[in-house]
C-alpha cells in the first residue's frame, strides 16, 4: 500500500508540472500571433509550482527506486530506468540553465526581433529540452513494456529525437514572434499569423 501511495504522489506531481508547463507554453505561443512580440518570463507561481513538483518527484522517485532495490538487487539493471535517471539529471541541470540564462533574457522585456543569435539559441535549446524531457520522462514512467527489453542507448536516441522535433517547433514559434509588422506583400509568416488569429483570445492583455 505504501508503494502504491508513492506511485500515486509521483503521478500527481508529474501531472501538476506538465499541466503548468502546457498552460505556460500555450500562453507564450499565443503571443507569437501578434507583432512586436515581447515574451515574458514565467510567473512566480508557475516556477514555484514546477519547483515543488520536481522536489516531490525526486523524493517519491528515490523512495520507489530504494524499495525496488530492496525487493530485487537487479532492479537498477533495467536500462530503461538507467536512461530515465540520466534524463532526470539532465532535466535538473537544464532547470538551472532556465533560471540562470533563459529567464534573465526574457526578463529584459525586449522584442524577440532584437534578440541576439546567442540569446535565441539559448532560449530555443533550453525551452525545447525542458519540454521534451518532462513529457518523455513521464512517458517512460508508464512504458512498462520497455522494462528489460530496450537498451539505454535506444531510449536516449528517442529522447534526442523528441528534443530535436521540439527544437524545430520552438524555433518556428520564435520566427513567428520575431516579425514586428506585416510585409507589404504577406509571406508565410503573415499568412500563418492570420490563420491562427482565432486563438488571439488566449493572449494576455
Amino acid at each position: 500500500m505504501f508503494k502504491t501511495i508513492l506511485v500515486y504522489l509521483h503521478l500527481i506531481a508529474s501531472c501538476a508540472a506538465i499541466g503548468t508547463i502546457v498552460i505556460t507554453d500555450l500562453r507564450l505561443a499565443a503571443k507569437a500571433l501578434g507583432y512586436r512580440v515581447v515574451i515574458p518570463a514565467p510567473e512566480r507561481f508557475e516556477t514555484l509550482m514546477i519547483s515543488v513538483a520536481l522536489t516531490l518527484l525526486y523524493l517519491t522517485g528515490a523512495t520507489i527506486v530504494y524499495l525496488g532495490v530492496q525487493a530485487n538487487p537487479d532492479y537498477l539493471a533495467n536500462e530503461k530506468l538507467q536512461a530515465k535517471l540520466v534524463l532526470v539529471a539532465l532535466l535538473t541541470v537544464n532547470a538551472f540553465v532556465l533560471h540562470r540564462k533563459v529567464f534573465p533574457i526574457l526578463g529584459r522585456s525586449r522584442p524577440v526581433s532584437r534578440w541576439t543569435r546567442g540569446e535565441w539559441t539559448t532560449v530555443a535549446g533550453s525551452v525545447s529540452l525542458s519540454n521534451s524531457l518532462w513529457f518523455f520522462c513521464a512517458f517512460l514512467g508508464i512504458a512498462r513494456v520497455w522494462n528489460g527489453t530496450v537498451s539505454l542507448l535506444f531510449v536516449l536516441e528517442i529522447a534526442a529525437a523528441a528534443w530535436l522535433l521540439l527544437f524545430v517547433a520552438v524555433n518556428l514559434t520564435l520566427k513567428l514572434a520575431a516579425r514586428d509588422e506585416p510585409k507589404p506583400i504577406p509571406d508565410w509568416i503573415d499568412s500563418m499569423k492570420t490563420s491562427l488569429s482565432n486563438f488571439a483570445e488566449l493572449r494576455e492583455p
